[in-house]
């Protein structure tokens, strides 16, 4: 696995954890709509920060043009 692809699972993975801890706390303080939104943001700010990294790599890699000879 490259090390690219570790970093955006880890981001995901702590996007996913930090939606549900929040969304908890959500739920025992501000009440069941409030969770779901919390969690929603959350999980969206973990899903668009492993898209802009996934982004980023495709970006930064080589592209390599070939040429076809003529006959």
């Amino acid at each position: 696995m490259k090390p690219n692809q570790v970093q955006v699972i880890t981001v995901s993975l702590t996007g996913t954890l930090a939606a549900i801890s929040i969304g908890y706390l959500g739920v025992q303080f501000f009440g069941k709509n409030a969770m779901y939104m919390i969690a929603t943001g959350m999980l969206g700010l973990g899903t668009g920060g492993a898209i802009g990294q996934i982004l980023v790599e495709k970006r930064q890699q080589r592209v390599v043009q070939t040429q076809l000879k003529q006959q």
